[in-house]
C-alpha cells in the first residue's frame, strides 16, 4: 500500500517556512556575519524549493550546513529536501543527523519513519512513527490512528 508523500511534503515545506520565522533564534551562537549569511542561504533555499529547484535548495543547505554545522534544523531541512527527490538514503542520513543533535526533534522521527516506509523497512517506520508521536507531534499521531494506513504498525 502506498501513501500519498505529497502531503507529507506540503507539511514539511509548510513547517520550514514557519521556521524562517524563527531563525533570529538559532544563529544565537553564531557571529553577526554569519549569522546575516545564514539568513540569506536559507532564505535561497526556501526560495529554490518554492520553485521547485530541489538541486539548487540541496546546495544552498549544505553551504549553511558548512556554516552552522550543529544546527539540527538544516540537516532536517535537506533531509525534507532530499526525500522530495526520493534520495530516500540521504534523507535518512540528514535525519539522522538532526535527531542526533537534538534527540527530541520529533518531524525529524517521523519524516525519517516515511522514507523507511518508503523503503519497506516497516519495522523502523514504525518504531520513527511511534517515537515522534510519543513525542507529541500531530502528524504522527493522525498516521498512528489512522488503521487504514498504519494497520501494520498498530499490530505490532
Amino acid at each position: 500500500m502506498r501513501i500519498n508523500l505529497d502531503n507529507f511534503y506540503k507539511l514539511g515545506f509548510i513547517f520550514i517556512i514557519f521556521l524562517l520565522f524563527e531563525y533570529s533564534l538559532l544563529y544565537a551562537s553564531e557571529s553577526k556575519l554569519e549569522s546575516t549569511k545564514l539568513k540569506d542561504i536559507w532564505r535561497e533555499a526556501i526560495e529554490k524549493n518554492r520553485n521547485l529547484d530541489s538541486y539548487g535548495a540541496l546546495k544552498e543547505w549544505t553551504k549553511a550546513i558548512d556554516i552552522a554545522p550543529n544546527n539540527h534544523y538544516l540537516f532536517y531541512n535537506r533531509g525534507l529536501t532530499y526525500s522530495k527527490l526520493q534520495l530516500l538514503s540521504q534523507a535518512i542520513k540528514d535525519f539522522d543527523e538532526s535527531i542526533k543533535l537534538k534527540p527530541d526533534f520529533a518531524p525529524a522521527f517521523a519524516d525519517r519513519g516515511m522514507a523507511y516506509y518508503e523503503l519497506d523497512q516497516k519495522d523502523r517506520a514504525c518504531d520513527d512513527f511511534k517515537k515522534s508521536a510519543k513525542l507529541k507531534n500531530k502528524r504522527a499521531i493522525i498516521w498512528i490512528k489512522d488503521t487504514k494506513r498504519s494497520y501494520w504498525c498498530i499490530k505490532k
